[in-house]
C-alpha cells in the first residue's frame, strides 16, 4: 500500500512538472510571438516616413484631425488667400524656426560630419523636411501672384532660376505626397447642384501634433542671418544673404 502511495505521488509530481514545463513553453512562445509581431509591425512601418531614428522622436504625438476643403472663411490663420501683409506675416511665423542645430552625433550617424556646416556655439546647420515642403508651398503661392511679389522685375537669369526652383518644388511635393501615401478614405455622394458625384473629404487624418513638435524645434532653432553665423570658408560672408529666388537658406 505504501508503494502504491509513493507511486501515485510520483505520478502527480510528474504531471505537475509536465504542466509547469508546458506553461513555461507557452509563456516563451507567447513572448516570442509578441516580439516577432512587434518586429514585423516596425519593419512594415519603419519610422513612418523616415528611414532612421530621429532626435525628434520623443516629441512626436499623433492626433486625429479633419481637413478643411477650403481655407478662406474657415480658419483664423490663412496662407493662400489674396496676398497681403497678414498672409506674409503668417508665412514668416510658420517658417520662423526652420533653421535648426543638428547634434554632432546625428551628423555622425548620417556620415555627414565632413560636409556639414558647424555652427558657432555647437551643432551643425540643418532643418527638418516639413519646413522644406512649407517653403516650397510658400514659393509656389508667390509664383501665382507675380505682380504682388515683384517677379516682373526679376532679370532673365533670376526668372530662369525661379522657374527651375518651382519645378523642383512641385517635384519634391509630389514625392512627399506619394511617400506618405495618405490612405484616409474619401467617400462619394451626389451633388445637390449638379450631375456629377462629389467627394466627402471630412474623414479624420492621423496628424502630428504641431505644438508638441515645436517644443523640440523652437529651442533647437537659430537665426541663420545673424552676423558671423554663416561664413563660407572660402568666399566669406554673403553681402546679400539668401534672396527669396534662391533655394539656399529659406525664409
Amino acid at each position: 500500500m505504501q508503494k502504491g502511495l509513493v507511486k501515485r505521488r510520483s505520478g502527480s509530481c510528474s504531471l505537475l512538472l509536465k504542466a509547469l514545463c508546458g506553461l513555461a513553453v507557452l509563456i516563451l512562445y507567447s513572448a516570442a510571438l509578441i516580439q516577432i509581431s512587434a518586429h514585423i509591425f516596425k519593419a512594415g512601418r519603419m519610422q513612418g516616413t523616415r528611414a532612421m531614428d530621429s532626435t525628434v522622436d520623443v516629441f512626436l504625438q499623433y492626433e486625429f484631425r479633419e481637413f478643411y476643403q477650403f481655407e478662406k472663411g474657415l480658419q483664423n490663420v490663412t496662407y493662400f488667400t489674396e496676398p497681403d501683409a497678414e498672409v506674409d506675416r503668417n508665412w514668416r511665423n510658420v517658417l520662423a524656426h526652420q533653421n535648426i542645430r543638428i547634434p554632432k552625433h546625428t551628423m555622425e550617424e548620417l556620415g555627414r560630419v565632413d560636409e556639414g556646416i558647424e555652427l558657432p556655439g555647437g551643432g551643425y546647420f540643418g532643418s527638418i523636411m516639413v519646413y522644406h515642403h512649407l517653403h516650397c508651398l510658400k514659393n509656389l503661392y508667390h509664383a501665382l501672384h507675380p505682380e504682388y511679389y515683384n517677379f516682373s522685375k526679376l532679370t532673365s537669369h533670376e526668372q530662369e532660376r525661379l522657374a527651375e526652383h518651382n519645378d523642383h518644388c512641385l517635384h519634391m511635393l509630389r514625392e512627399a505626397v506619394m511617400c506618405q501615401g495618405d490612405i484616409t478614405l474619401i467617400t462619394m455622394k451626389w451633388n445637390s447642384t449638379g450631375l456629377r458625384p462629389i467627394g466627402n473629404l471630412t474623414s479624420p487624418h492621423e496628424c502630428v501634433n504641431w505644438d508638441r513638435l515645436m517644443e523640440w524645434v523652437v529651442p533647437n532653432s537659430f537665426d541663420a542671418l545673424a552676423d558671423g553665423m554663416l561664413v563660407h570658408p572660402t568666399f566669406g560672408m554673403d553681402p546679400d544673404p539668401f534672396p527669396d529666388v534662391s533655394h539656399n537658406v529659406r525664409r
